[in-house]
């Protein structure tokens, strides 16, 4: 009888300890980058708990297209095994897996990651132990579309926060391609890429608000009530010319605790935009009202291009200031902003908090120079100097009647409908010249000229520019029936005289030939008098 209870409560200790050791992933997400032709190199991020002996040195993906690989993990110190990952805080470690492949041709891939399990006790995951993390990329290969890279998430997912204080998070999204980017909250998923039943977000029980702001990815929860651990998902999807062409997917971990610390503060950082080949500079500055030390960083786009930007703070001061410097280049032009983030972290305990503020910075062309119109028989010719940025790639032509004086403002680009000025021409090659005909005398033409690029992005606009027709010529003024008759009707006749003749173009003598068509069309035009003089 001893020996069979023996056997039996062995047998439950080892049924109970392997779920246990199995249960490690915290978060993760799946990002890949365009080589050539239908060729992709893909990357899994995963965050997992550190302790666990359930330790992934390799991961399984599915391409999406009926194929799957295993992916060695390569971050990390080495081992008899392979590498083993890397360390990013406390009882977190980071893995990446890479792979190359090439899809069969022009489609929709879902590429996907299933693996078991995710950690014990999340509380918004009913019996999360036995739920596997599953994460999925959409990838679109399209040729109209051209070659695209999904977006990179440039903020880790290890953000902790405390009973009763905001919890925020921001994954940090950049475009390598210059896509938009929108975000929503959606179901974490389990077994087979199915939502988890019973799943709920945080602070669904508690009455508590919990939203992700589509425009900045801004994750904010108002107030936790509850310590322990949540799991949320969100996509970050990708826009171009108004076409969404893929999206990637974050699931991620929060950890709330009881704690007595107040997070620091970041001042507000306004939006802003630079003219390319200027330089943009500010201060960004965080305190702490517990006087913990504060940790001040910077990530985004500005960082990851050529040329990049440059941040500099003092490490771990009570109240902390950094300075961004981006001397920008024509290189930097484009049509969306670039997204920056600035996350400033105490080093209290039990868990260290930190305030995070996003801006947004527009680098803009300059305005084509010295824009001059001159006005040359019955046109307008309209030239300037060539633009400082190579990379230009034609000129928008707007005209209106009449002087408006507008200047545009630092974030202005292109010319506003309420200017009351039209589009009249593009040109695709980066000419300096216009020539506008078909003019009206009498009337004040005024000319402003922005620069394109390629991805449509505009510069700020020129300065005015503005002309009269000379009157070079005679217009007719009064056309009048006088009498009526088969053979002896009369027209009177009256014209205005030429007061501006250019003597270069026409040095004279000048009379006047008057020429009539019977046609409606006026196409038989035949000469019917002449006068000696223009008086």
């Amino acid at each position: 009888m001893i020996m069979r209870k023996f056997y039996i409560l062995l047998f439950l200790l080892t049924f109970i300890a392997g779920p246990l050791m199995a249960t490690h992933q915290r978060a993760g997400e799946i990002t890949f980058r365009y080589i050539s032709g239908t060729t992709y190199e893909v990357t899994i991020v995963t965050y997992s708990y550190a302790p666990s002996e359930a330790d992934r040195y390799e991961l399984q993906i599915n391409w999406g297209d009926k194929t799957k690989t295993v992916l060695a993990r390569i971050n990390g110190p080495v081992n008899q095994r392979g590498h083993t990952g890397e360390i990013v805080g406390k009882d977190i470690k980071k893995n990446l897996y890479t792979g190359i492949h090439t899809f069969p041709g022009p489609n929709t891939y879902k590429i996907s990651l299933e693996d078991p399990n995710r950690n014990y006790g999340i509380l918004n995951i009913p019996n999360s132990v036995d739920v596997p993390l599953y994460i999925e990329t959409e990838l679109v290969i399209n040729p109209y579309i051209g070659p695209n890279s999904s977006p990179l998430l440039l903020l880790p997912p290890i953000d902790q926060g405390c009973v009763n204080q905001p919890f925020i998070h921001n994954p940090g999204a950049y475009d390598p391609d210059g896509d938009s980017l929108s975000f929503k909250l959606v179901t974490c998923k389990g077994a087979g890429g199915v939502n988890i039943p019973g799943y709920t977000y945080p602070g669904t029980s508690e009455g508590s608000s919990f939203t992700i702001n589509p425009i900045t990815g801004e994750i904010r929860w108002d107030k936790p009530l509850n310590q322990g651990e949540y799991n949320i998902a969100f996509q970050i999807e990708e826009w171009r010319n108004g076409l969404l062409i893929g999206y990637i997917t974050r699931d991620m971990q929060i950890t709330i605790v009881t704690c007595n610390n107040n997070a620091p503060v970041i001042e507000p950082i306004p939006d802003t935009c630079v003219e390319a080949g200027t330089t943009l500079q500010f201060k960004v500055v965080a305190t702490d009202v517990d006087q913990d030390m504060i940790k001040l960083t910077a990530a985004g786009a500005p960082f990851q291009i050529a040329n990049p930007a440059v941040f500099t703070a003092t490490d771990s001061v009570a109240n902390n200031t950094g300075l961004f410097t981006w001397n920008t280049t024509c290189n930097h032009v484009r049509k969306n902003p670039y997204q920056l983030y600035f996350k400033a972290i105490d080093n209290a305990t039990p868990v260290n908090l930190f305030d995070l503020k996003s801006m947004n910075i527009k680098v803009v062309g300059p305005a084509p120079r010295n824009l001059v119109a001159i006005p040359s028989g019955n046109s307008i010719s309209l030239s300037w100097n060539k633009n400082s940025c190579s990379n230009v790639s034609g000129y928008g032509i707007y005209r209106r009647n009449g002087l408006d004086g507008y200047l545009p403002g630092h974030c202005e680009t292109g010319v506003p409908p309420s200017t009351g000025y039209q589009l009249i021409s593009t040109l695709t090659k980066p000419d300096t010249t216009f020539t506008d005909s078909e003019l009206s005398r009498g009337i004040e033409y005024c000319y402003l000229v922005v620069a394109l690029y390629p991805d449509g992005a505009e510069s700020y606009a020129s300065n005015e520019a503005c002309a009269q027709l000379k009157k070079g010529v005679p217009v007719i003024t009064n056309v009048s029936v006088q009498k009526t008759g088969v053979t002896d009707g009369e027209i009177y006749l009256a014209w205005s005289k030429p007061s501006e003749i250019d003597p270069v173009q026409a040095p004279g003598p000048f009379k006047y030939l008057i020429y009539r068509s019977e046609d409606i069309s006026g196409s038989a035009f035949k000469l019917i008098d002449s006068l000696a003089s223009i008086n």
